[in-house]
């Protein structure tokens, strides 16, 4: 197995690239954000905010349904991509990428946005209490009067989580344009106390001749519950107002696989 090289500018490119091959056709959960961006503002009068955008796959969809909208993300090798994208489907115009953290957002462009969201997870990668008030904090002095925040949560049913016990599982294998195929595997240690896993995720490139090399990335996610991420919305200034168990706006039960949170900005 031939070992990729390790330089972080290369290995921040081509971590996005295999993060953009996982997920640029995930779009299940993009006519959710759309349809709230439609009903808070018809006349698309305020700006979306979108934290830890990725490639811009949920951006994209809101630009493209006639939003303006900002994108921030902690790398700029995803931003790229998202740029990029905007750029070939004409899109350049309604957003703007921005570098930067989620827990301090005084560098955004000055606005009053009527939307925000964090999707698929990503909140999960503020580990710490103080770290999930900051970001909420922050963002509410951002915010509209009564702007919503809609943040999307894998709940922590012990069926949904990462691999706990050292275990490798095989996640998916995904197509790339020279023939080559990505394979990604994820290993993980949980430690309940603290309500986190320490991820390693692995992307094994196989190309048409068989050959391998692998990329790998450590991560850590925190995990919250519905009481408490409750309790972490009102005490940052927020009112959790629906709680949705899919994209399709079904109630929150122990059978969702989503924990989506519907929030205003009292």
């Amino acid at each position: 197995m031939n070992t990729l090289p390790s330089s972080v500018p290369d290995r921040d490119r081509l971590l996005a690239h295999y993060y953009d091959l996982e997920y640029r056709d995930y779009t299940v959960d993009v006519p959710f954000y759309v349809e709230h961006a439609r009903i808070l503002d018809r006349a698309h009068s305020s700006s979306a905010l979108e934290l830890g955008c990725g490639t811009g796959r949920i951006a994209l969809g809101l630009a493209e349904a006639g939003n303006q909208v900002v994108c921030l993300d902690t790398s700029q090798a995803m931003l790229d991509i998202c740029a990029e994208r905007a750029r070939s489907q004409g899109l350049s115009s309604k957003i703007v990428p921005v570098l930067g953290d989620m827990r301090r957002l005084e560098d955004l462009p000055p606005a009053k946005y009527g939307l925000a969201c964090c999707a698929l997870n990503t909140f999960a990668y503020l580990t710490t209490t103080a770290d999930q008030r900051a970001m909420l904090t922050s963002l509410h002095a951002l915010m509209q009067p009564n702007g919503v925040l809609l943040l999307d949560l894998t709940p922590p049913f012990p069926h949904l989580l990462p691999p706990s016990d050292g275990e490798v599982v095989h996640q998916g294998t995904y197509p790339d344009s020279d023939g080559s195929l990505v394979h990604k595997l994820i290993t993980a240690r949980s430690d309940l106390a603290v309500q986190t896993h320490e991820v390693t995720l692995f992307y094994d490139r196989e190309a048409i001749d068989g050959t391998l090399s692998r990329i790998s990335q450590s991560l850590t996610f925190r995990w919250t519950g519905r009481y408490e991420m409750e309790h972490l919305l009102a005490a940052t200034g927020w009112h959790s107002d629906r709680l949705f168990g899919s994209y399709d706006l079904d109630p929150f039960t122990d059978a969702s696989e989503r924990m989506i949170f519907a929030a205003h900005a009292l």
